[in-house]
């Protein structure tokens, strides 16, 4: 006592140092308690246990909210709260494992009416039956109050898990599917249910699988749930490759981190926890038998889910997008760049599982050619960048971005000449923009082209630069641009919305903020749907190419 009367009761230390403010002063709480604020809380005010005024939880109640309102406002108006309100009961909690002196504890004061975090539950062992019961009646008295008992059917959460008389009442699976049904339910559009799924329901339903008893079936089953979940509401077919959305694996990692947990409690100091994480029985328990794979941290989890996304034959031309992976958080993020329509074309154009004769095909023996008489196999890689139906889209889809790449440009300052506004050396093409100050000059020319089956990106953009770095052309620009020093500029995106390395860093140089880069991106894919649609919708055959042959051929 003699040690806390004189560590509680001496004058704070001076402080000196000068207070710098995080936020204006808020001056609303001086100012008096309505009667609709005592309403609400004692609307609000759960059953609480009595603290050492005496003064019980349903006393408070029965005052009404009249009398609360005169108490607080006179206490405020005092500047002096009662007797009874600062008395408190101190409780000592331990710093070290072994206190010797009243410095190693930590005081914790407890005032009056606090919430009632205690309820009781009774297990009764019957051996003659051999058998066990729930006791529901209360048998546990605090201050002379009667702790509530929990019922048959009533549970408390632990750790963030749900306990009654029967153990843990549901498994991952069952809350799973609870979930994800009223997500499914719920007015979203497909991008916000993604969002939703991977920051809310994924990282709960790890939490509850890693912390309780599982099996290796259970995490297979969720798995199952959340993917069958995806293809319905993004209307995805049955053989879409996994990746490419960053939904956590519960059959991979919950294994993982549940053998964190046990080395983690190898380190801890305890000696007798120590012990206790080296018995088989505990280490059973934090194991799973026949896991898929086996991972030391996320980051190889990652590495494996890419590679894998990556050796599909529909996630191949996918190896780049992790070269910027800033311009693709539209995929996960839930925004509303897109509507919930376009999102999921998008995604089918993205993963390459839009339907097309050479994907209906898939284990044929041989692969239809294009309808359109292009002597070309019918995939998604041909319609968007080939094929004689969506030549005019393709070119819409390219002016779009040179239009989109221009604004953005002259919304920084810069001076921008368009494609047809200055002439070029004979049979030289025209670069699609001249962008230029006092001191620069840009020839920038855009290109859309084929996916990483056809080879890296860089490659297109080296053409490009090739193709315009000419001392004619550079004449001709100087004449409109001035005389400030030139470069060439390919600016490369692929059908699927990927965005060349080179080509981000020049527009992030530019000033193009992540947000515009970003819908760079989104505008090119939009621009493959279109193309993708038309296809579809057209009949028209090239004669001349066809030759008379049958489709087949």
């Amino acid at each position: 006592m003699e040690y806390w009367k004189r560590v509680l009761g001496r004058e704070s230390d001076p402080d000196g140092r000068p207070v710098k403010p995080l936020r204006e002063p808020a001056v609303e709480i001086e100012e008096p308690i309505s009667l609709a604020e005592c309403k609400k809380a004692l609307r609000d005010l759960k059953q609480t246990a009595s603290g050492p005024d005496g003064v019980s939880w349903s006393s408070v109640k029965s005052l009404g909210p009249g009398w609360l309102q005169y108490l607080f406002n006179s206490i405020l108006a005092c500047g002096y709260p009662t007797k009874s309100f600062k008395n408190s009961r101190t409780v000592l909690i331990p710093k070290t494992e072994k206190p010797s002196d009243p410095g190693e504890f930590r005081p914790l004061a407890i005032a009056s009416v606090n919430p009632a975090k205690c309820s009781t539950l009774a297990i009764i062992w019957d051996g003659k039956n051999k058998r066990w019961l729930h006791d529901a009646k209360g048998q546990f008295k605090f201050r002379g109050s009667t702790l509530p008992a929990l019922g048959v059917e009533e549970s408390y959460k632990y750790l963030g898990l749900q306990y009654g008389s029967k153990g843990k009442l549901k498994t991952g699976l069952e809350l799973l599917k609870g979930m994800l049904r009223e997500l499914k339910e719920a007015p979203l559009k497909p991008q916000q249910r993604v969002f939703l799924l991977r920051t809310n329901i994924l990282p709960k339903i790890m939490y509850y699988l890693v912390n309780g008893r599982v099996h290796q079936y259970t995490l297979r089953e969720c798995d199952k749930c959340v993917r069958r979940f995806l293809r319905e509401v993004l209307h995805l077919p049955h053989d879409t490759p996994d990746g490419g959305l960053d939904i956590d694996c519960f059959e991979s990692l919950v294994p993982m981190y549940k053998w964190q947990k046990l080395v983690s409690l190898e380190e801890v100091p305890d000696n007798l926890v120590r012990d206790l994480s080296q018995l088989p029985a505990i280490r059973k328990r934090f194991q799973l038998k026949g896991a898929q794979t086996s991972f030391n941290n996320r980051a190889e989890y990652r590495m494996f889910w890419k590679n894998k996304l990556l050796d599909n034959l529909d996630g191949f031309g996918l190896g780049e997008a992790a070269d910027v992976p800033q311009v693709h958080s539209w995929v996960t993020d839930g925004s509303s760049l897109l509507t919930g329509e376009m999102y999921i074309k998008c995604l089918k154009i993205r993963w390459n599982v839009w339907p097309t004769a050479a994907r209906a095909s898939r284990g044929r023996r041989q692969a239809p050619l294009c309808d359109a008489g292009c002597r070309q196999i019918e995939g998604l890689g041909h319609i968007l960048q080939q094929c004689n139906r969506t030549w005019d889209k393709r070119g819409a889809r390219h002016d779009r971005i040179v239009e989109f790449v221009g604004s953005q440009v002259e919304r920084r300052g810069f001076n921008v000449i368009k494609e047809k506004s200055f002439a070029t050396p004979r049979g030289h093409r025209r670069p699609d923009l001249i962008i230029y100050n006092k001191d620069r000059v840009w020839i920038a020319d855009v290109t859309i082209c084929a996916d990483r089956g056809a080879g890296p990106m860089a490659l297109a953009r080296d053409n490009k630069i090739k193709y315009y770095t000419d001392e004619d052309l550079a004449t001709e620009v100087a004449k409109v641009a001035g005389p400030g020093a030139q470069s060439v500029v390919g600016l490369v995106w692929n059908w699927r919305g990927c965005c060349e390395k080179k080509t981000d860093e020049w527009l992030k140089k530019m000033g193009v903020p992540i947000e515009s880069r970003r819908l760079a991106s989104v505008r090119v894919l939009e621009g493959s749907v279109w193309c993708a649609e038309v296809f579809r919708k057209r009949t028209g055959i090239n004669f001349a190419q066809v030759g008379g042959r049958n489709r087949s051929e």
